[in-house]
């Protein structure tokens, strides 16, 4: 039984609970709250499952972790699967141009999601009090208002617009390359204090979680619907081990037969050399 199949108890309000469990509301059975700690785990699960690469995975799990918290359909995109550009570039996007505190960048088609981890990186890496970066060749362009959340806790202020082809070109970019003329993204960051909230227990958990949505969750769980979470949940198991032989064998240093029975009578005194076991001796000798 998964955390998520707990109904809610007295005085539980259908919020996840301080152990991290997961309640559905008693008032609407066809939505859950998920906590943090269930959505980052299948999240992550669900990622590997999709093919995207092993060493994008934590990035991208945080970033769809803040969006679905801040009210984005985060998880309505993982179940609709990543795209084969977003498995192929796995968050990897291009510089195309460059100017002093300007760059545009080419996200190879992939998803903004995907992509968010290195246009965040792209940004801070630029110097100046203000940078601006023009992302073109993006899918799903309106998940990337997640970045706007994320400059909290790193003491900036990020501003994030979904533009059309015929928008006009943002001020101090440079030539946008004819392949990434169309619709975009132009995010803005702006190294100034943000606005922090005055509840001490929200800073507190801010600089844990790093959003404030996020940091509101840790308390009210995260909203969603419980026919998607379900599926989500259950394709998710796609990324685990199937139960054999090996993987019992892999479960630490347990002997176990050839049908994957744990071997009978084997106490702490034993050691395991070569795959022979060794007993000790109370003499201290071995045999």
């Amino acid at each position: 039984m998964t955390s998520a199949t707990l109904t809610s108890g007295p005085g539980s309000d259908g919020a996840a609970d301080r152990l991290g469990r997961t309640w559905q509301n008693a008032s609407d059975a066809e939505t859950l709250r998920l906590s943090l700690r269930e959505l980052r785990l299948i999240t992550e699960r669900l990622l590997q499952a999709q093919g995207l690469a092993l060493g994008a995975v934590h990035a991208v799990r945080d970033l769809v972790l803040h969006a679905q918290a801040a009210g984005l359909p985060a998880l309505q995109f993982l179940s609709e699967g990543l795209s084969a550009a977003d498995r192929a570039g796995s968050g990897r996007v291009e510089i195309a141009a460059e100017a002093p505190g300007a760059l545009v960048v080419d996200c190879l088609g992939q998803s903004a999601l995907v992509v968010a981890p290195a246009l965040l990186d792209l940004l801070q890496a630029e110097p100046g009090e203000r940078v601006t970066l023009w992302a073109g060749r993006v899918e799903r362009a309106a998940l990337a208002a997640v970045l706007e959340h994320q400059g909290t806790d790193r003491g900036v202020v990020l501003t994030v617009t979904p533009t059309s082809a015929d928008a006009a070109p943002a001020a101090g970019l440079p030539p946008l390359p004819e392949a990434l003329a169309g619709d975009g993204v132009l995010l803005v960051m702006e190294r100034r204090a943000p606005e922090l909230p005055d509840d001490p227990e929200l800073l507190r958990l801010l600089r844990l979680v790093g959003s404030l949505p996020a940091a509101r969750a840790v308390h009210t769980g995260v909203e969603t619907s419980a026919a998607l979470w379900w599926s989500l949940f259950e394709d998710s198991a796609r990324a685990l081990s199937t139960e054999s032989v090996t993987s019992l064998k892999h479960a630490g240093a347990t002997a176990v037969d050839e049908n994957g029975v744990i071997e009978p009578d084997l106490t702490d005194d034993v050691d395991f050399v070569g795959g022979t076991a060794i007993k000790a001796i109370d003499n201290g000798e071995q045999r």
